[in-house]
């Protein structure tokens, strides 16, 4: 595994059409398949979706609320534009 910035990168390669194509997941803060969460504990990402753990994921205050990510990758992009996300929510 590859570690960058506290967060593990893994690199999933892909062979479309005999051209190679390299994917990097992040994996931050993000629950682990199988492991049981109180729901009370989990939160969705608003940018990706993904379903987090409150007590470990990266936390925002926006408009006096708080909300949950699973990198800061994907909180840098809330705060470039948070009425994208908070629009795609409301859906």
């Amino acid at each position: 595994m590859l570690k960058k910035f506290g967060y593990s990168f893994v690199v999933v390669s892909t062979l479309i059409f005999g051209v190679c194509v390299v994917n990097t997941v992040l994996v931050g803060s993000v629950i682990a398949a199988g492991k049981e969460t109180e729901k009370k504990d989990v939160d969705k990402d608003p940018v990706c979706g993904m379903e987090v753990n409150k007590e470990k994921a990266v936390k925002l205050e926006h408009d006096g609320k708080t909300y949950y990510f699973c990198s800061k990758m994907c909180e840098e992009s809330f705060k470039k534009d948070p009425s994208k996300y908070l629009k795609e929510k409301e859906k």
